[in-house]
């Protein structure tokens, strides 16, 4: 794996990049409040095949922090600039909750750019899932005595009881710091209704059984934007790419592996 740092509109961002050949490279963007480390078991298994780049998003993991409230086109524009950077023309968009928003974004801002996506964990943020998803939202602050740090491994162990992927969820978090939710935010603002109308490309749907977030009976919308949409479902989690490598990178090498 080979990483670098790229000059975009919201600072400089970290990618780590594995893989080669020739066909369409694929762009990894992970969930809030994440990293490259959620592909870190994924990766591997992608890049026997192609070209893959796995990116911090903005404010995330090694890339700059970012002031103020970016929003989720300004984080799909960042990753753009990751692609110009890279040397990449087209690529396919593999993204997971916050990323698979990103995803839709990129796919409706920059037609010519993604070949297709895969969106991982995918939420539809029309009026409805907007208010839905705001209410998870809140920003914690660093307590003077430190109990944040308990509360929110509490937090995760509660979403993902396995200790290990639990000390990498936190550490990814307080990284982020206060504004960790920066990305969630952007999700909760994303009027997503008047952006899927301008998608031009076709898309995998990729579902985790146990994902409380993100349901095939809730992805109506996006089934009808991304045509065509096919859809798989695997036994994970929210965390799917951490608690499935094997069985998410097999569904993304199959889709990709296939015309689009």
């Amino acid at each position: 794996m080979r990483r670098r740092l790229c000059d975009t509109r919201l600072g400089q961002v970290h990618c780590v990049e594995a893989g080669a050949g020739t066909a369409t490279p694929l762009l990894l963007l992970h969930q809030t409040p994440r990293s490259v480390d959620e592909f870190a078991e994924v990766m591997p298994l992608l890049a026997a095949e192609r070209r893959v780049i796995a990116m911090d998003t903005p404010g995330y993991g090694c890339s700059d922090r970012v002031p103020g409230r970016p929003t989720v086109a300004d984080y799909a524009g960042s990753a753009l600039d990751v692609l110009d950077a890279c040397g990449v023309e087209r690529a396919i968009v593999v993204g997971h909750h916050t990323g698979a928003v990103i995803a839709v974004e990129m796919a409706a801002a920059a037609t010519e750019r993604v070949e297709r996506v895969v969106l991982s964990g995918p939420v539809y943020t029309d009026a409805a899932g907007r208010a839905e998803l705001a209410q998870f939202f809140r920003q914690w602050t660093i307590a003077p005595d430190g109990s944040h740090l308990l509360d929110k491994w509490q937090k995760m162990l509660r979403w993902l009881p396995q200790p290990a992927l639990v000390q990498r969820l936190v550490v990814d978090l307080f990284r982020a710091g206060e504004a960790s939710e920066q990305g969630h935010f952007a999700v909760a603002e994303y009027r997503m209704e008047d952006r899927l109308p301008l998608v031009r490309c076709p898309a995998l749907l990729l579902f985790g059984r146990d994902d409380p977030f993100a349901s095939s009976e809730r992805a109506a919308p996006l089934r009808e934007a991304f045509r065509p949409a096919r859809e798989v479902t695997i036994q994970a989690g929210i965390f799917a790419a951490n608690e499935a490598p094997h069985l998410y990178a097999g569904a993304v090498l199959d889709y990709v592996g296939r015309a689009p």
